[in-house]
Order: C-alpha cells, then structure tokens, then sequence
C-alpha cells in the first residue's frame, strides 16, 4: 500500500493538499467557484450541498 508522509496537524484533506501544494492550487480555486461563483443556488445552499456530501463520505470538517 503507498504511503504518503503528511504534515502532522492538518486534518482531512489539508494534509494532502500542503504535501502537494501545486495540485491543491488548481482543486482550491475549483472549490470557490463552485461555491461562491455565479450560479441559481445560493451560497448556504451550496455550503449545505457540500457538507452532506463531505458526511456521506466520513469527511467530518
């Protein structure tokens, strides 16, 4: 099984992201358009989406 050393007190997926900052740059700026980008949902609809989706997958935040 690979593994990966992570920095210790990064929670989720904060950790993957500060090992390799040049891959959670494009993936952060994917999150806030989605998020708080024009669209026909509201901003809390959308932060609601994602937390369920983030429960559904075990990913506490």
């Amino acid at each position: 099984m690979a593994y990966i050393r992570l920095p210790e007190g990064l929670p989720g997926i904060a950790g993957p992201m500060a090992f390799r900052p040049e891959t959670a740059k494009p993936l952060n700026e994917l999150a806030e358009i989605l998020l708080q980008g024009p669209s026909t949902l509201a901003r809390g609809e959308r932060e609601l989406i994602a937390a369920y989706v983030s429960s559904r997958n075990d990913c506490f935040f």
